[in-house]
C-alpha cells in the first residue's frame, strides 16, 4: 500500500467498535548520519513503523552535486567543526553526532 491510501483507509477502533479511525499523522524521526524513520501514528496502539525492513537514508552532498543551493558557501567541513560551531550546537535539543 502506498502511504497515502494506508492514511485514507479506515481502521476499527480500540475505544469504540462501532467507530473508524483514520492514521492522522506521520511521525518522522531523523537522525544523524543521513537515516530516517517514518511510522504511522496509532492510537492506543503501537505506530505502525513505514521503514521496517530498512532505514531511508538522506545524503548528503555538495559541491557540483546539489541540486539546488549552489555556491551558497564553498566552506568545507571535511576536517570536522570548528570552535564556533560546536559553541553553537552544545546545548541544542536535537542530538549531533553518531547513534
Amino acid at each position: 500500500y502506498p502511504v497515502w491510501e494506508m492514511m485514507l483507509t479506515p481502521y476499527p477502533s480500540l475505544r469504540d467498535a462501532g467507530v473508524q479511525e483514520y492514521h492522522r499523522y506521520l511521525l518522522i524521526g531523523l537522525a544523524p548520519e543521513g537515516r530516517v524513520r517514518v511510522w504511522l501514528e496509532n492510537i492506543k496502539k503501537p505506530n505502525t513503523r513505514l521503514t521496517e525492513d530498512k532505514d531511508i537514508l538522506v545524503e548528503t552532498v555538495s559541491g557540483e552535486k546539489l541540486a539546488m543551493c549552489k555556491k551558497i558557501t564553498n566552506h568545507s567541513f571535511s576536517g570536522g567543526y570548528n570552535d564556533y560551531i560546536l559553541n553553537f550546537i552544545k546545548d541544542k535539543k536535537y542530538p549531533y553526532g553518531n547513534w
